[in-house]
C-alpha cells in the first residue's frame, strides 16, 4: 500500500501501499480488526499463542524489492517489510496516529518548526559499531533528500544537525502538522559510514544497508531474501530465528504455496480469492479496513487529457461498483472524494461532517450518454487513442483497464492495456514518466490528516520527480489552499482549504476516485498474530514480526 504517502506506497498493497504512499506508500489504515463474514467463524477466532521460538518463517512478497535501500525502493509491502527488520525507525507510528519510542527514547517539539530526537544509548549495528547521532542525522537526510522515493514524506525538512552526543535536531521549512509521522515512516536508520562507502551500490545484493534491528541480511537474490539474527541486538527479540522472504508475484501461486506449507504467510492481493485462502486447513485470514485509496489520474499537461470534457467523459465511463464486485467482493468501498473521510475528520470536526461534505461533491456515475455528451464538447469529439500501463500482479487493475476499454469503445476511444511489473510501474511513477491515464494504487496518508496525501496530490510545488502530483494539475485557488492544508494551524481554515481542493478536483477531474481497499493477509498452520491483525504500518515499521507467534 505505495505505498503510505505515497502509499505505496501501503503497498502496495504496497508499497506501496500505499502510495504505502506512501507514498507510498506508502503504506495507511485504521485500527486493524480480524474480519470475515458472519457465517464463517473458522478464521475469526483468536488463536492461543506461545512464546516458544520459531526456527524459520517464510513470508511471501508480492514483488521483489528494487533495492534494499528504502530511499531507492519505497514499497511498504516488499522493501518496508524486509528492511524494517534490519534498519529500524526512530519511533513507530500506528495507523491511528499513536507514537511508540524505538531508536529515539523521546521526541520533543519546542516550537512548530523544530523536532529534537533524543537517542537510546548503547545501541549497536549488526557489524558491532555503536549507533551515533551522526548515523541518525545522515539517515534522516538520506531519506528526506529530494532524490529519494521517500522524499514526499519529508520534503519540508530544512536541516538536520547533531546537537548533542545522543541528540539530533530537525528544522522544518514550515510548521508541517505531520512532519514527525513522516520522518517516523520514512527513516530507517543505517550505518552511515557503510552507506557512504557503498553509495552507488547500496541496496544491491552484497551491499544491503547495515542496521540495528533484530535481523541482518544473510543473502539476497531476485527470488529470495534471507535474514538471520543480529547478534548485537539486545532488546526484546521476535520469536523467529530466521526470516525468509520468497518472491511470489501471483496471488494464486502464493495461495498454493501456503496450502503446501512452502510459505507461512503473505498478502492476499486478489480479494476475490479470500474465500479460497480461508478454505486452506488451519489458515487464518486477517482483514483490516484501510485509509488507502485507488484512483485514476490523467496528465492534464498532455492531449487529450488537457481537455476537461475528455476527463469528464472518462469519469462517466468507469463502472466503479462493477469493478469492486468483480475485483474485491466485499473487501472495498467506493470513494466519494479524492481522499477518504478518515483523513479529513480531524480538520472537519468529525468523520460525519467529512462524509457529509464528500457526499455532496459532484459524482460521475456510469453513463454512456453523458460520456458521449462530454466528448462532443471536447476538442476530440471523434475519440482518441491512449495506452494504460497497469501492474499485472493486481487483478483489479486489469479489470479496471478492460472495463474502461470496453465502455469507451463506442465513443471512438481506443485504449491499449499494457501490463508491467510493480517495480517498472513505481520507477516510472516516481520519475513522472507515466502519462495519459494512470492507476495509482494503495496510496494513503502517513497520519490521519489531509496534509500527507491531499496536500501532495495537487499544487505546483508537488509537480516533478519524486513528487506525487502525477496529474501535474493545479489552479491558483488550489495552490493557495494547498499551502494552508499542509501547514499546521487552526482547524477551520485548514478544513476550508481542504474543501476548496476537493471541490476543484471534483469539478476539473484530474483524478477519478475509485475505492478504498481492505488490507488482507494470511497465515498458515502453526502461526498467529497475537493481536487482531496487521496493517501496512506494521509491515513498514517492523512491528509485525514481534506480533508473530507459534500457536499453542
Amino acid at each position: 500500500m505505495p505505498p503510505t504517502v505515497p502509499g505505496r506506497p501501503v503497498r502496495p498493497l504496497s508499497r506501496r501501499t500505499m502510495l504505502s504512499a506512501a507514498i507510498l506508500t506508502a503504506l495507511t489504515t485504521v485500527a486493524a480488526t480480524a474480519c470475515t463474514s458472519d457465517n464463517d467463524t473458522a478464521t475469526t477466532g483468536t488463536k492461543r499463542t506461545t512464546d516458544k521460538p520459531i526456527p524459520v518463517v517464510d513470508w511471501a512478497l508480492p514483488n521483489a524489492p528494487a533495492s534494499l535501500d528504502y530511499a531507492k525502493s519505497y514499497d511498504n509491502n516488499s522493501t518496508g517489510a524486509v528492511m524494517s527488520l534490519v534498519t529500524e525507525p526512530l519511533e513507530r507510528v500506528s495507523s491511528t496516529g499513536e507514537f511508540t519510542p524505538n531508536l529515539a527514547s523521546s521526541v520533543a517539539q519546542p516550537n512548530t518548526t523544530t523536532l529534537v530526537y533524543r537517542l537510546r544509548s548503547g545501541v549497536k549495528f549488526s557489524n558491532g559499531k555503536e549507533m551515533t547521532a551522526q548515523d541518525v542525522a545522515w539517515s534522516i537526510e538520506h531519506f528526506t533528500a529530494e532524490t529519494a522515493q521517500t522524499a514526499a514524506l519529508g520534503q519540508k525538512v530544512s536541516s538536520v544537525s547533531v546537537t548533542g552526543p545522543l541528540e539530533v535536531t530537525v528544522k522544518l521549512k514550515a510548521p508541517v502538522p505531520t512532519a514527525r509521522a513522516g520522518i517516523a515512516l520514512a527513516t530507517l536508520v543505517e550505518d552511515a559510514d557503510f552507506a557512504k562507502a557503498h553509495a552507488k551500490t547500496l541496496g544491491n545484493a552484497g551491499t544491503a544497508p547495515i542496521g540495528t534491528g533484530p535481523y541482518k541480511v544473510a543473502s539476497q537474490t531476485a527470488e529470495k531474501i534471507t535474514l538471520v539474527r543480529n547478534p548485537q541486538y539486545t532488546r526484546t527479540r521476535p520469536a523467529a530465528d530466521k526470516v525468509v522472504f520468497s518472491v511470489i508475484p501471483d496471488d494464486t501461486a502464493r495461495q498454493l504455496a501456503l496450502r503446501s506449507g512452502s510459505v507461512d504467510g503473505g498478502p492476499v492481493t486478489n480479494r476475490k480469492s479470500v474465500a479460497q485462502w480461508k478454505a486452506i486447513p488451519d489458515a487464518t485470514v486477517y482483514a483490516s479496513p484501510s485509509l488507502s485509496q485507488d484512483f485514476l489520474a490523467m496528465d492534464v499537461t498532455r492531449a487529450p487529457f488537457d481537455d476537461v470534457h475528455v476527463r469528464r467523459a472518462v469519469a462517466h465511463s468507469v463502472d466503479i461498483s462493477g469493478i469492486m464486485k468483480a475485483g474485491f467482493d466485499t473487501y472495498a468501498r467506493p470513494m466519494t472524494g479524492l481522499v477518504p473521510a478518515g483523513e479529513l475528520a480531524g480538520v472537519a470536526g468529525s468523520r460525519k461532517s467529512a462524509e457529509a461534505f464528500l457526499s455532496d461533491l459532484p459524482q460521475y456515475e456510469l453513463s454512456e450518454a453523458k460520456a458521449k455528451a462530454e466528448l462532443a464538447k471536447s476538442a476530440h469529439p471523434q475519440g482518441f487513442s491512449t495506452t494504460i500501463e497497469y501492474v499485472k500482479d493486481y487483478p483489479w487493475q486489469e479489470l479496471t483497464v478492460l472495463n474502461l476499454q470496453r465502455n469507451m469503445r463506442p465513443l471512438g476511444v481506443k485504449i491499449t492495456p499494457k501490463p508491467v511489473t510493480a517495480n517498472e510501474w513505481y520507477a516510472k511513477f516516481y520519475q513522472h514518466e507515466l502519462t495519459g491515464i494512470t492507476l495509482p494504487f494503495g496510496f494513503g496518508a502517513s497520519y490521519p490528516d489531509p496534509a500527507p496525501l491531499l496536500g501532495k496530490l495537487v499544487g505546483e510545488a508537488n509537480i516533478g520527480s519524486q513528487k506525487i502530483n502525477i496529474a501535474n494539475w493545479s489552479t491558483p485557488e488550489v495552490d493557495k489552499a494547498q499551502q494552508v492544508v499542509t501547514i499546521a494551524g487552526p482547524r477551520a481554515p485548514r478544513w476550508t482549504a481542504a474543501k476548496t481542493i476537493l471541490t476543484e478536483v471534483a469539478d476539473q477531474v484530474p483524478y477519478i476516485p475509485l475505492f478504498t481497499e481492505d488490507e488482507v493477509y494470511a497465515l498458515g498452520k502453526g502461526l498467529a498474530f497475537d493481536k487482531s491483525g496487521i496493517t501496512s504500518f506494521d509491515l513498514s515499521n517492523g512491528s509485525w514480526i514481534f506480533s508473530l507467534k507459534p500457536t499453542a
